[in-house]
């Protein structure tokens, strides 16, 4: 395969292209494409991507992306996913007036000046700029006022870096968030942790052995049956001696009365 020629068929130079678009929708007309995933393509120029008109969801996460111009035209686009790249000004994004979710973690977006493109986006509800579980974040989330300067300049948002700020499930996020935050403080303040003791038994080794239970058990049932066993032959010998006993009182008497 040529040097030129990226590992994904379809691509050339990190460019989509037609082929590629066409290739992974299954479409023959861009027009016609409404969900896009193209994550980890070493994707870093978006080429011809403009031409999806029909998008509404696109993912274009972990590739070399850094310039968004040719996303303007994607009018219908709702759902868009660009995180881990090397993205450092928003310009293009500012027409897409559908998008209602944006991942832009993992970027270079180092100042709150770069977002004002996503500010006259009226149904905008979910901005990801910080993703603590994959480790994705911007120089602009370093800022001690980053949550404060972005929630006033998108007073509308549901959802900020995952966590819901409106609706249904918003108080139980904000309880959970202090529980946390209450638990480190205390172990802060509390100093390091004290070893806590081994338990020590408190019955005798063997005392929850079953095992050795039923052996006294056994042992009792063999000695009641040996018991039992030695009653019923001693009972048996005493029924015989009665009966030699009384046949022999009986002979007696007959020989008296033959005698008389």
């Amino acid at each position: 395969m040529d040097q030129a020629t990226n590992s994904s068929a379809g691509m050339t130079d990190g460019k989509i292209t037609r082929q590629l678009l066409k290739m992974r929708s299954g479409e023959f007309d861009l027009e016609s494409i409404h969900s896009m995933i193209l994550r980890e393509m070493g994707i870093s120029d978006l080429g011809c991507i403009g031409e999806c008109t029909g998008l509404e969801r696109l993912d274009l996460s972990r590739n070399d992306i850094s310039k968004l111009y040719n996303l303007a035209s994607l009018s219908s686009l709702a759902h868009l996913n660009l995180s881990a790249n090397r993205i450092s000004s928003l310009e293009g994004l500012q027409s897409l007036d559908n998008l209602k979710t944006v991942n832009l973690a993992g970027n270079l977006l180092g100042s709150i000046d770069t977002l004002h493109c996503l500010a006259g986006l009226e149904k905008l509800e979910e901005l990801r700029l910080k993703d603590d579980i994959h480790e994705l974040t911007n120089p602009i989330c370093m800022r001690v006022s980053y949550r404060e300067d972005v929630l006033q300049m998108f007073p509308k948002l549901l959802i900020l870096d995952g966590e819901r700020l409106k609706g249904k499930g918003s108080e139980l996020y904000k309880l959970c968030a202090e529980i946390d935050r209450d638990l480190a403080e205390s172990i802060c303040h509390a100093g390091p942790v004290k070893e806590i003791p081994m338990p020590t038994a408190w019955v005798p080794k063997g005392y929850w052995d079953r095992s050795e239970e039923k052996k006294r058990e056994d042992l009792a049932i063999e000695d009641a049956e040996k018991q039992l066993t030695d009653l019923i032959a001693e009972c048996k010998r005493l029924n015989s001696v009665a009966e030699d006993n009384l046949n022999g009182m009986v002979n007696r008497l007959a020989k008296t009365d033959t005698s008389s």
